[in-house]
């Protein structure tokens, strides 16, 4: 259930009384946690909470090392507050390389980083090949197709997408004799009626 990722969105709520407002990539209480423009990409940082001697990092790999004197962002909850002033700073020093150099660098001194990929990097990504979250199924119409996979995987079992999803209302005839209990004659009578449709849907090959 997606309520579930609400955790700390509904706990604001119950605090505040008020419905929390949208923030971007941004994380509402830890701050610099979100995604930053690179050179060629995106780079999602997230500096641990209480973890001061990570912000003294980031900023002198960023070559900002100003802004450990500045009362503004000494401290998480002061950098929360003044978000909107550290901001710019903080994408000015991050757009000076690429996402893999600031990778490289971040993930050497310990802080929490990742790249912000896009949908094409993802489907390409080995992880993702090993994990076989992109499978191909044959269409009947389109031939064979990338589609995303069930994420649930078990120890002794197979799991996971094994075929394309039914064509236009293929299965209608099938739901009405096992629900409904209808024959071969009244399923005929109700698609030539108009009433039960099994053809003509969308033309999923012009589509790609």
């Amino acid at each position: 259930c997606q309520v579930s990722v609400l955790e700390n969105a509904i706990v604001r709520r119950v605090i505040t009384g008020k419905d929390p407002e949208p923030l971007g990539t941004r994380h509402p209480s830890a701050t610099p946690f979100q995604a930053f423009p690179t050179a060629d990409g995106y780079i999602v940082v997230a500096l641990a909470f209480g973890g001061e001697n990570q912000w003294q990092l980031l900023c002198g790999l960023l070559g900002k090392s100003e802004l450990l004197d500045d009362e503004r962002f000494n401290t998480g909850p002061r950098r929360t507050a003044n978000h909107a002033a550290l901001e710019p700073m903080l994408n000015d020093g991050f757009s000076k390389r690429t996402t893999a150099a600031w990778m490289d660098e971040l993930m050497a001194v310990g802080i929490p980083c990742g790249p912000l990929n896009t949908v094409g990097e993802v489907m390409a990504d080995p992880q993702v090949a090993h994990r076989k979250m992109i499978v191909e199924v044959e269409h009947s119409e389109a031939g064979r197709l990338p589609i995303a996979n069930t994420p649930v995987r078990m120890s002794r079992s197979e799991t996971g997408i094994s075929g394309p999803p039914p064509d236009f209302g293929v299965d209608g005839p099938d739901v009405l004799r096992e629900l409904l209990g209808l024959d071969d004659e009244a399923i005929d009578g109700l698609r030539e009626r108009g009433v039960l449709v099994t053809e003509g849907g969308p033309d999923i090959a012009s589509l790609l």
